[in-house]
């Protein structure tokens, strides 16, 4: 079975990196493209790349009510892998 879905909504969104005590007084800045797709259901589903760094979060579900947060808390979390 296919499912299609739509890209509803695109954001450039810059977070700031300050985990650790070398960003502390200086955050590094990663720039995120972050895209929010729905299906004929209305099920969310969200993808980021951070191109500057080859880093991406692929397709995965959306469950909370703000979508968007919810993606940028994905970023950040894979901002602290790396």
């Amino acid at each position: 079975m296919t499912r299609d879905f739509k890209v509803k909504n695109y954001y450039l969104a810059e977070i700031d990196r300050t985990e650790g005590p070398e960003y502390y007084s200086s955050p590094e800045r990663w720039s995120w493209d972050i895209y929010i797709a729905a299906d004929h259901n209305k099920e969310l589903h969200g993808k980021a790349l951070a191109p500057g760094k080859g880093i991406e979060v692929p397709w995965t579900p959306l469950i909370e009510a703000d979508a968007l947060q919810e993606m940028m808390e994905k970023c950040e979390a894979q901002m602290r892998v790396f």
